[in-house]
């Protein structure tokens, strides 16, 4: 076996050779038999040499190819993200070249949902080793939390966080897909999933189509409850119920002044206990309380049903009532537009989430895609606004789909469009953690977009009487902070002070009201807003809140130039105790003059958009010569025909009418199917 030579001594070697003139130029001259043994040696040397220089490329390739794969610095990392309602803390452990692991430490979001989180993003993460893979759907805001914090952990280990972020993974449409079925339901939410049991558990052949990954994920499942009549929960109760279908009628009726389908309303009020029984008889708990703001239906004339079945109970009982009612569901799945022969419903297009297509032929379609809330161009053509955001955070599933295939098939649409604001202060779309649930942990600077304090518009002046907006923020309230978007909290000092220390209770009944003058009052008792210091600052960082030392330099932040005016005539009210000019209640005149000062920039948000398309009292849906579409059915707030704006001043009126509707029109459906 050859002896191998160091590189030096190959070099020196090659040198002495060449000097001789004994190896040729390519190394293959022949060599005269004189110099034999001394090109013997050469050529010992040269292969030596040869063997060398190539184990040592050889090495250092693969030296390479493993820096090359070392794109992180091995290690554990942790960072934390707000998700939907709490901070998510992961912990990333990174091997050289991959993220192998990822453990959530501490999250408060909600469990159901949460669990898809852990069961299905994560793991497809580290598969995929990218941030770009779908989030949850139904959990947008807790998927988006937990890849931000991970992307930090990439970058903390020496990785380029946004290249991992955005990193895509393709995903292959599997084949074309036909459906057979009796009935089609567009979405699963209140409306639809009321359609659905009901029209399976009358023996039809049902396929609901869901965009969000699972029940868990639609806005219906998680509402306080429905408002009702004459229902078995109301004639439970001690002293029963005095509560007619009449008078809530005319009640609505003359409150929206007459504009939705008069013979619709009465007909959905009279099913009301009906659809309410739907959702006693597959497990739900109900009972009959006073809602925290002011209503003209309360003690023996109440009739808003507060469910007590907490969100994970709910999942279990949806997902066995459908599987009872023998309706297939088909999450991750959206409807593309409908099949129709002439004026008829034959069925409609779908895509599930990878691609695939489907074709759905059914006798009968009900839609109940939840209206338009997600989709800002929507917004703009049907509110005139673009600012307008989800309520339960992230990015809303509701898109107008259903609406606008609807229309597309030769439905009208309806003249009134609004929306079911969330009634829990202002938000922002810049903000981490706008307002948007009854909870305390997001950023309280939003309570000031409705605490009775002192609010203006995009040029500084007042435009709402701010005690409206505070006794009523879903209703009277309602209707001015989305004409005015953004509108603006103006708050000083002693104000912010006073909130952080007694809270607003305390600080209005100190001004006159009480327990009985004041409904809305029992609702902020013990509400302490003693974490404003450090919100504030944030709200600082994030750039939707302003501070100033004087309320010229305030206004000059947002732009507000009639701002330094509208305070001094405010100021006077204050002074005064009568607001001469909107009226609002001495219990709401705070005044703003111990700097600094703060304006508060405020979103509207809302649980779900109003407006769509036209039907008659049987919930089909009407064309342009308001004749009914054959088996065409359009229920909850996609149903031009129900709603009003402002909404209703009667708590869970939303939820009854999608629950009422979704009910009719399964029944109306299944008379079509089977005659």
């Amino acid at each position: 076996m050859m002896k191998k030579i160091s590189r030096r001594d190959f070099l020196k070697g090659s040198a002495a050779i060449a000097a001789t003139g004994l190896l040729g130029a390519c190394g293959s001259q022949e060599v005269p038999s004189a110099t034999t043994g001394a090109a013997e040696t050469t050529a010992a040397a040269t292969t030596a040499a040869a063997e060398t220089t190539a184990a040592a490329t050889e090495a250092a390739t693969e030296a390479a190819k493993e820096a090359a794969k070392a794109v992180y610095k091995a290690g554990t990392y942790t960072s934390t993200a707000y998700g939907n309602i709490s901070n998510i803390t992961v912990e990333c452990t990174f091997s050289d070249t991959a993220l192998t692991s990822v453990k959530v430490l501490e999250q408060g979001e909600t469990p159901v949902l949460f669990s898809q989180v852990e069961d299905t993003l994560i793991p497809a993460i580290i598969e995929n080793q990218a941030g770009g893979v779908d989030a949850v759907t139904g959990a947008t805001n807790s998927s988006r939390a937990v890849k931000e914090a991970i992307a930090d952990c990439v970058a903390q280990a020496g990785g380029d966080k946004d290249a991992w972020l955005s990193k895509k993974v393709e995903v292959t449409p599997g084949q074309d897909e036909t459906y057979d079925v009796d009935l089609a339901v567009i979405g699963c939410g209140a409306a639809g999933f009321m359609a659905s049991i009901t029209a399976g558990q009358a023996g039809l052949k049902v396929l609901t189509l869901e965009k969000s990954g699972s029940v868990a994920g639609v806005n219906g499942i998680k509402v306080s409850g429905p408002f009702a009549v004459d229902t078995s929960v109301l004639h439970a109760k001690e002293g029963g119920t005095t509560l007619t279908v009449d008078e809530v009628f005319q009640h609505v009726m003359e409150y929206s002044h007459w504009t939705p389908n008069p013979a619709l309303m009465h007909r959905c009020l009279t099913e009301s206990k009906n659809a309410v029984e739907k959702l006693v008889g597959i497990g739900y708990q109900m009972k009959e309380v006073n809602f925290r703001f002011e209503t003209p239906f309360k003690d023996e004339k109440g009739g808003f049903h507060l469910i007590t079945n907490p969100l994970e109970e709910r999942v279990e009982m949806w997902e066995k009532a459908l599987k009872d009612a023998g309706v297939e569901v088909l999450f991750n799945t959206q409807a593309t537009d409908l099949i129709m022969d002439g004026r008829k419903a034959k069925g409609l297009h779908a895509v599930k989430a990878d691609g695939t297509k489907l074709t759905v032929n059914a006798k009968a379609v009900i839609v109940a895609a939840g209206g338009y809330l997600g989709n800002r161009d929507l917004q703009e053509k049907f509110l005139k606004t673009r600012k307008l955001n989800a309520a339960a955070g992230g990015n809303s599933l509701c898109t107008g789909d259903g609406i606008l295939m609807t229309s597309d098939a030769g439905a009208v649409l309806s003249k009134t469009f609004g929306y079911c604001p969330c009634e829990y202060g202002g938000t922002n779309s810049k903000a981490t953690r706008p307002a948007k649930q009854d909870k305390y942990d997001q950023n309280l600077c939003f309570k000031f977009g409705l605490y009775g304090n002192l609010l203006v518009d995009g040029e500084g002046k007042r435009f709402i009487n701010e005690g409206l907006l505070c006794d009523y923020p879903m209703s009277y309230g309602s209707e001015q902070i989305i004409l005015n978007a953004p509108w603006y909290g103006i708050v000083d000092q002693a104000y912010v002070d006073a909130m952080a220390t007694e809270g607003l209770y305390e600080y209005t009944t100190k001004k006159g009201a009480n327990e009985k003058n004041w409904f809305i009052g029992n609702y902020f008792k013990d509400r302490i807003l003693d974490k404003l210091p450090e919100d504030i600052e944030e709200g600082l960082k994030e750039g939707w809140l302003a501070k100033a030392d004087t309320i010229e330099e305030l206004g000059e932040k947002f732009g507000l130039t009639n701002l330094k005016e509208t305070v001094e005539e405010y100021n006077k009210f204050c002074e005064d105790g009568v607001d001469a000019k909107f009226g609002t209640s001495p219990w709401y005149l705070s005044k703003v003059s111990q700097g600094p000062f703060y304006a508060v920039q405020c979103e509207p948000s809302a649980w779900s958009t109003f407006g769509g398309i036209r039907t008659d009292d049987s919930l089909r849906a009407l064309d342009i010569e308001n004749q009914p579409m054959e088996g065409l059915y359009v229920v909850g707030t996609d149903n031009g025909s129900l709603y009003y704006s402002p909404y209703y001043d009667v708590p869970g009126y939303c939820y009854g009418l999608c629950i009422d509707s979704g009910y009719i029109a399964a029944t109306e459906a299944a008379e079509y199917i089977k005659a």
